[in-house]
């Protein structure tokens, strides 16, 4: 008897994050009650479950996003790092570049943001997020203003940008203008 005890715990305990994850995964088209929203789902919940199974990429890629609108770059860090060594998901592994790029740029060192965003742009070329964020650092610097501003401008005409990015593109155009 005791024996199955520790079979189900264990079953448990594997089956648990598994089930979390399909739930989260599943959250945006399953519109029945039994899906798990991500917005009731706590960051130390995430944590738990990304600690028992590291390899859960999406799950880590949205945790690290909830620190990093945060600004609580320390706790994002480690997450955008680790899928950008780990994920064979291009796609995921130039989103977690571009932020690490777009951090490190806050932090004042521009070289190393845009080796990281360059990196990001390498791995997926057409990615909305790292041209948007060269664009940007490009636009700030006097000797690449041009580069930045012309990389900005042909963003704006990109019909998936969403109208909060088209916003701050062109505030950001409207501001080198002169």
């Amino acid at each position: 008897m005791l024996k199955n005890k520790w079979v189900y715990a264990g079953l448990f305990l594997f089956l648990f994050p598994m089930f979390l994850f399909l739930n989260l995964n599943e959250n945006t088209s399953n519109t029945e009650n039994t899906s798990t929203n991500l917005e009731d789902v706590s960051n130390a919940e995430m944590e738990k479950v990304i600690e028992l199974n590291p390899d859960i990429f999406p799950m880590r890629i949205a945790l690290a996003n909830r620190y990093f609108e945060e600004f609580n770059y320390s706790s994002a860090l480690p997450h955008f790092m680790y899928v950008a060594q780990n994920s064979e998901d291009l796609e995921l592994k130039s989103l977690a570049l571009s932020q690490i790029g777009w951090m490190v740029h806050d932090s004042g060192d521009t070289a190393t943001s845009l080796n990281y965003i360059e990196e990001a742009l390498t791995i997926s070329p057409d990615s909305l997020l790292a041209k948007t964020y060269f664009g940007i650092i490009l636009i700030q610097q006097e000797e690449t203003r041009n580069e930045g501003y012309d990389i900005l401008s042909l963003l704006k005409t990109n019909p998936i940008l969403s109208g909060d990015d088209l916003e701050i593109i062109e505030e950001i155009l409207s501001i080198y203008e002169n």
